[in-house]
């Protein structure tokens, strides 16, 4: 009977123990149905005050202000221009930029993250993003790195680049945007980036292409670098490319040289941008290279051919007609190509 009685007690301890369990569980559910319910209505009231479609805000706390400051993120990413100085300045009355300041130091990475974003949006908060770049997730770093970058208190690029350790640790695709960013606001401080030489290698990458779609503005910087970066062909390749994206003749003379190279990715890419430049100078050399080893060179050499105008089209009927091999079927081919498109 004891063993009996010991196996009934751990019987209803275990019912009791379920009984609790589920009573709990029902109990988490109504709270959370009365926190959601909570906040939609405090949604519903703050919404045309944010809006100024209702009362004039005034300083909020507690639940109303985190539901306001979360109301800010929502639409600071949906208004633009007055709308969006209007949405700030109710926003600033509420308090919510010393709300998203205590999201700063949430555990969680995306409340933190968020919370950089619609600072960067207000005006006076710049130093708060800024103190974001020590954060020890990378994507908080690199995301108030982005907003620093469209803003004019921005630090410099040298010092965004050491922040984020790009080209060490930093390998993210959003680097090239953020090197644009920094080129449309500053493209003299991102082209000293270029003579540092403590600067890694994929920051210099970045920082030429941010450059290129800077215009003819820095061609004389990008030709100068294309000759002295010989023996670093990944460099000089992604120099070529860049000034084929200026698409100015000024860089003429670098572009002749590159088509002179030993690499076949730099021949390509000079042969490219003499298209893209119009460097009708390089048209002789552009028809040896339709017989050269490489495809991508054959092809590179073809298309910019076509695009240099009535002598380019020349060179490449003469090709097809007299040449013999890789270049006869290369000429052949891209004039195919042409009549097609």
């Amino acid at each position: 009977m004891t063993s009996l009685t010991a196996l009934w007690d751990a019987s209803l301890t275990l019912c009791a123990i379920g009984s609790l369990a589920l009573a709990a569980l029902l109990l988490a559910r109504v709270v959370a149905r009365s926190q959601r319910d909570q906040r939609a209505e405090l949604r519903a009231r703050l919404l045309p005050q944010l809006l100024g479609a209702g009362e004039e805000p005034g300083p909020l706390k507690g639940d109303d202000l985190r539901v306001a400051a979360a109301l800010t993120c929502e639409l600071g990413e949906l208004t633009r221009g007055s709308d969006l100085e209007a949405l700030l300045e109710r926003a600033a009355a509420m308090g919510v930029p010393a709300m998203l300041v205590r999201w700063l130091r949430a555990r969680s990475p995306q409340r933190r993250l968020v919370a950089v974003e619609t600072l960067g949006l207000f005006e006076d908060e710049g130093w708060q993003v800024a103190a974001a770049l020590d954060d020890r997730n990378r994507d908080v770093r690199l995301g108030a790195a982005l907003v620093l970058a469209r803003r004019d208190d921005a630090p410099d690029p040298a010092t965004l680049v050491r922040k984020l350790a790009i080209g060490t640790k930093e390998h993210s695709l959003l680097v090239s945007s953020l090197m644009s960013d920094l080129a449309a606001r500053d493209p003299d401080a991102v082209a000293a980036l270029l003579f540092d030489k403590d600067i890694p290698y994929a920051a210099k990458v970045a920082a030429t292409d941010a450059l290129a779609d800077s215009g003819g503005r820095y061609v004389a910087l990008l030709a100068s670098m294309a000759q002295h970066s010989q023996g670093e062909p990944s460099l000089q390749l992604r120099v070529y490319r860049a000034l084929g994206r200026t698409g100015h003749p000024a860089g003429g003379a670098a572009i002749l040289e590159g088509l002179h190279s030993a690499d076949t990715a730099v021949r390509a890419a000079a042969a490219e941008a003499a298209g893209k430049s119009g460097i009708t100078q390089a048209i002789d050399l552009l028809g040896r290279l339709l017989d050269d080893g490489d495809w991508t060179v054959r092809y590179r050499a073809g298309e910019a051919l076509l695009r240099l105008g009535p002598r380019g089209l020349a060179t490449l009927w003469d090709a097809s007609q007299n040449a013999e091999g890789e270049a006869r079927h290369a000429a052949s081919a891209m004039l195919a190509e042409a009549r097609a498109a």
